[in-house]
């Protein structure tokens, strides 16, 4: 799968922060992306799991959709 440096840093912190590794995740990415290519679905994850992780912190800078929720896949990755 090819990523740029920043996506790749992005996963790894995720995962760390999360306690999966990297395989793991992307598998379950895999798994669930239907009929996205693996990198775009990859990076609209990473780009939706700081959404939601900023969401948590500042609940007034947007609204995070249901559809778009990462602990959907985190939950599938445990």
């Amino acid at each position: 799968m090819r990523l740029d440096r920043e996506t790749w840093a992005s996963l790894i912190d995720i995962c760390a922060r999360e306690g999966i590794t990297i395989h793991h995740l992307c598998s379950k990415i895999d798994t669930i992306r239907g009929e996205s290519g693996l990198s775009s679905a990859t990076r609209l994850f990473v780009l939706t799991y700081f959404r939601a992780l900023l969401n948590k912190y500042e609940p007034s800078a947007f609204v995070a959709s249901e559809a778009c929720d990462p602990s959907v896949v985190l939950q599938k990755a445990s």
